[in-house]
């Protein structure tokens, strides 16, 4: 019996969502106050491991849990006032392509996309909703200006908020809770939580105000391609909470590394440190580490790791239980999309979507590559409202075809016993990359830190509440 089932698997194995990256984050919570303990010296250690634990689960709960939760806020009250149904992707509002409102309409009209659809069920009489394509399209093409603006409202709201309270007001809350503690033990501490500017205490921001200020003189502060921009930061939010998580985390560690620095400076009183900028350079060091390890590591380690064992399938496909059969009666021949223009592709795929037989279709449903959705009589077409990625599609195919052929090449006549060690190999590659990138993260990470800490002050000792501890306070 396997440790975990498939779809848990599989999800550990998909570096585009945020399952893997959530799990390796609350790992890393763990392990950064542990660490913050143990490593730290004796003087800070309780006080730094207080702030990790408060910081890393605050933030975390921002960081995953706000930006879906604002967004559906505004699904429900902002989206639904204006009749506007908000899970259309904003690719289909360009004119001029196969995948246009005007030409999905026409797929409709000819029986290839479903007229109506089921949409979820009623909260309250657990009925199936069934929700009219066109009208909903219809909509949309004529509130195409205000469908936009409302998307990009909507993403950039649920960014600004945790990014606003994990960026801003929870430094503060942190530093304020250091106080007090540091209070308890010391007299006559001055461990500043104040939220004043101080753009010319440092030279780097200094230069940049003094460069924003020649722009303004000169006349040459523009917003040239802002909206394109902030469109397509709308259409990547939709696809995925990925992007909009990467944002969000670049706000919070540029402002960990901001207030580490500020607490230093203030408790110096403005004099030149033997080490500075320390609590800066150490933070530096983490974030970027953590930014690399949580984002990218994994897929490249997961690329890696598919490179070495010659294996690029997923296990949903890899272990289907029909697979070997289909691998047996060589249902995979060569990609049937290629040399295919996206129209073509798409009435392909609309044409087999019912198609048990077609395991290319099959298999790129079950990824999720093609969405889908069932009428009102249960029969499966291909979502009217989402924008389908072609290009995707087509080398998902040439992946399934060529990785198709060469189990059935290795496998001879053990091909069962060949599959279900890929499988197992699989299987084991995902937990040891997952654990790899876990232990990183948690443990070689910090202990860097740490280690860097020592050798460029002397101490392992946290040097912003350290300089506040022997700087401004006395001993009870």
């Amino acid at each position: 019996m396997s440790f975990l089932s498939t779809t848990v698997v599989s999800a550990l194995n998909n570096y585009n969502s945020i399952c893997p990256i959530v799990t390796k984050d609350l790992v890393e919570n763990f392990g950064r106050t542990g660490m913050a303990y143990y490593s730290a010296g004796k003087n800070t250690r309780s006080y730094e491991a207080k702030e990790k634990f408060i910081e890393a689960n605050a933030t975390s709960i921002l960081w995953y849990g706000a930006i879906p939760f604002i967004k559906k806020v505004f699904d429900l009250t902002v989206f639904k006032g204006t009749k506007l149904n908000p899970n259309a992707s904003l690719e289909i509002l360009k004119k001029d392509n196969p995948q246009s409102i005007e030409k999905i309409q026409e797929r409709i009209s000819k029986g290839l996309l479903p007229k109506t659809f089921q949409n979820g069920k009623n909260l309250f009489t657990q009925k199936t909703r069934i929700a009219d394509s066109s009208e909903i399209l219809g909509r949309i093409a004529k509130k195409a200006s205000t469908y936009k603006n409302l998307h990009i409202s909507r993403n950039i709201l649920a960014m600004a908020i945790p990014t606003i309270l994990s960026a801003f007001v929870l430094p503060k809350a942190i530093i304020a809770f250091t106080q007090r503690n540091v209070d308890k033990q010391h007299v006559n501490c001055q461990l500043s939580n104040g939220m004043e500017n101080d753009s010319m205490k440092f030279p780097i921001f200094k230069e940049a105000l003094k460069k924003t200020s020649n722009k303004k003189e000169a006349g040459k502060v523009r917003f040239t391609g802002l909206s394109d921009k902030l469109l397509s930061s709308a259409m990547a939010g939709q696809k995925s909470l990925l992007p909009d998580m990467v944002a969000v985390d670049l706000g919070i560690s540029s402002s960990r590394i901001y207030y580490a620095n500020k607490r230093e400076k203030e408790a110096l009183n403005g004099r030149i440190s033997n080490a500075p900028y320390a609590a800066a350079l150490e933070k530096i060091i983490r974030e970027g580490g953590f930014l690399y390890l949580i984002y990218f590591g994994g897929k490249h380690i997961k690329n890696f790791i598919d490179k070495m064992t010659n294996n690029a399938l997923d296990p949903k496909v890899l272990e289907d239980k029909n697979f070997i059969k289909e691998l047996k009666a060589n249902q995979f021949t060569a990609n049937p999309l290629k040399g295919m223009n996206e129209e073509q592709i798409l009435d392909y795929v609309d044409q087999n979507i019912r198609n048990d037989k077609n395991v290319f279709v099959k298999y790129a449903k079950k990824m999720e590559i093609i969405k889908t959705v069932k009428n009102e009589k249960g029969e499966v077409y291909r979502n009217p409202l989402i924008w389908q990625d072609t290009k995707q599609l087509s080398e998902y195919f040439e992946t399934l075809s060529a990785e198709a052929k060469k189990l059935i090449a290795g496998g001879g006549s053990s091909l069962e016993a060949f599959v279900a060690k890929k499988s197992k190999i699989k299987r084991a590659g995902i937990y040891g990359n997952l654990i790899a990138s876990s232990f990183a993260v948690c443990y070689i990470l910090p202990k860097i830190m740490y280690s860097f800490r020592k050798w460029y002050t002397g101490s392992s000792e946290e040097p912003g509440i350290d300089k506040v501890i022997h700087t401004n306070c006395s001993l009870k």
